[in-house]
């Protein structure tokens, strides 16, 4: 495993609303210790793209074995959601270093979309719990540090 040894690596993920798992992304990437600012935005977007691509696989794969009507209809709507997201994503790393305000943008979209995904569970006629929390959460805190690296650089 890598360690994050440069003080602006260090500094970064201190900075950070989730700083542990800045860290530990950064730390998993040899990459990080020779990156820049947009650099490190760029590796934490790409960590993102393969959350979002593992969870819109797993929603997939669980639409094609759920014959429950509700359960389908959320399944359904959060495809499409995740479908958007593995799009949005490698919009903002392509934007990171010439477009950063649309590098955001594009990622706030991730953001609200699987935040959407998991509130469609809760709501309607048959409430439930989202069985993609934890990965949306997790897809959700690393767009935002990348989004808080980007908004540092002004």
């Amino acid at each position: 495993m890598w360690e994050v040894t440069t003080a602006k690596e260090a500094d970064t993920c201190k900075k950070s609303e989730y700083p542990d798992l800045c860290n530990s992304t950064l730390r998993s990437d040899p990459r990080s210790a020779k990156a820049d600012a947009t650099g490190l935005a760029r590796i934490i977007l790409e960590a993102a793209l393969i959350k979002a691509s593992t969870t819109f696989n797993q929603v997939k794969k669980l639409l094609s074995k759920t014959t429950e009507p509700v359960l389908k209809q959320c399944l359904t709507d959060c495809t499409d959601l995740y479908e958007s997201i593995v799009e949005e994503i490698p919009k903002a790393i392509q934007n990171v270093g010439s477009d950063n305000n649309e590098a955001i943008h594009q990622g706030d979209l991730a953001i609200t979309d699987a935040d959407t995904c998991d509130f469609i569970f809760s709501d309607g006629p048959n409430p439930r719990k989202s069985p993609f929390t934890a990965d949306s959460i997790a897809l959700q805190n690393l767009v935002a540090i990348a989004e808080h690296i980007l908004a540092s650089l002004g």
